[in-house]
C-alpha cells in the first residue's frame, strides 16, 4: 500500500497528469443520454422509464439510433481518453506507473458518470463507461463479460439483471487472465495486472451499489423489461 501511495504522489508530480484527471472526471461528468434526448426533442430522459440517463433508459423513447449513439458515447468517456492518455504518457512513465495512472483515470471517468456534478451528484449506472474501460485493458476479457451480458439480459428481458451477472463475473474473468498470463501482444493483449483486476473489483462493487433500487425491484418482480 505504501508503495502505491509512494507512486501515485510521484504522478501527481507532474502537472499535465493532475490536468489529464481533472478532465476525465469533467469528460466522465457529461450526461450523453440527457443530452441526445434533449437535443433530438424528445425530452427529459430523466422523466422517462427508469429515470436513468444511460442507454438503455433511451431505448424507451423508442429511438434506436439514439440510445446506440449514447452507448458510443458513454462507452469513449473512458475508452477513447484512457488511449489519449496512453499516447501521451506510454514513452514518459514507466511500465507500472502507466498502469496506475490508467487506474486513477479509469476511476475518475467512472465517478463522475455515476456523480455526475452536472446533475446535482446524480448519474448513469455505469455500465458503459466500464465497458470501455474492460475494452481498454483486454479486450478478450471484455468480449467475454459482454456475451455474459447479452445472454442474461435476452434471456431474462432484464438489462440490469444482465448488467449485474456481468459485473459479478467481471472480476473472476479477469483474475483468471491475470492468473494464466497471456502472452504479451497476441491478439493485441497486454497481460492484466494484479492492480488491474483489483480496479475491475472496484468497478463491479461500484455497479452493484448503483443498482440497489434495480436489485429491490427485481426481488419484488416489478423490474422494467427491456
Amino acid at each position: 500500500m505504501t508503495i502505491l501511495l509512494n507512486s501515485v504522489l510521484e504522478l501527481l508530480n507532474y502537472p499535465s497528469i493532475i490536468v489529464f484527471c481533472i478532465i476525465s472526471f469533467i469528460i466522465g461528468s457529461i450526461p450523453f443520454g440527457l443530452i441526445v434526448t434533449k437535443i433530438s426533442g424528445h425530452g427529459d430522459i430523466r422523466k422517462i422509464g427508469s429515470g436513468n440517463i444511460g442507454a438503455t433508459n433511451v431505448l424507451r423513447t423508442g429511438n434506436k439510433l439514439l440510445a446506440l449513439l449514447t452507448l458510443l458515447l458513454d462507452i469513449s468517456k473512458s475508452f477513447a481518453f484512457l488511449y489519449f492518455v496512453k499516447i501521451n504518457f506510454i514513452l514518459i512513465l514507466e511500465k507500472e506507473l502507466l498502469i496506475i495512472l490508467y487506474v486513477l483515470i479509469s476511476i475518475l471517468s467512472l465517478l463522475g458518470h455515476m456523480f455526475s456534478p452536472f446533475l446535482f451528484l446524480k448519474g448513469g449506472k455505469g455500465i458503459a463507461t466500464s465497458a470501455g474501460i474492460l475494452f481498454f485493458m483486454n479486450w478478450i476479457g471484455a468480449s467475454v463479460i459482454l456475451f455474459v451480458w447479452l445472454i442474461v439480459a435476452l434471456k431474462y428481458k432484464t438489462s440490469s439483471l444482465g448488467a449485474l451477472s456481468a459485473s459479478f463475473i467481471a472480476p473472476i474473468i479477469f483474475w483468471f487472465l491475470y492468473k494464466i498470463n497471456v502472452i504479451e501482444n497476441l491478439f493485441y493483449v497486454t497481460n492484466i495486472s494484479i492492480l488491474e483486476v483489483y480496479l475491475i473489483l472496484i468497478i463491479s462493487i461500484l455497479i452493484w451499489i448503483k443498482h440497489i433500487s434495480n436489485i429491490k425491484r427485481l426481488i419484488s418482480g416489478t423490474e422494467s423489461k427491456i
